[in-house]
């Protein structure tokens, strides 16, 4: 299966990887809090678990 992500949601993504705060990842990406923690709710959603063994 291919999971496609955003520009943005690779970066927040690495930076989630490396244990970077929302509010960093927010500065980082220049956007607020909340719109870089919804970002990290898509990543998780795309790149959750799968099911099956």
């Amino acid at each position: 299966m291919t999971v496609l992500l955003t520009e943005a949601e690779l970066r927040v993504a690495e930076l989630a990887a490396d244990a970077t705060g929302i509010e960093a990842i927010a500065e980082a990406l220049g956007v607020r809090a909340d719109e870089a923690a919804g970002l990290l709710e898509t990543v998780y959603r795309k790149l959750g678990p799968q099911g099956g063994a």
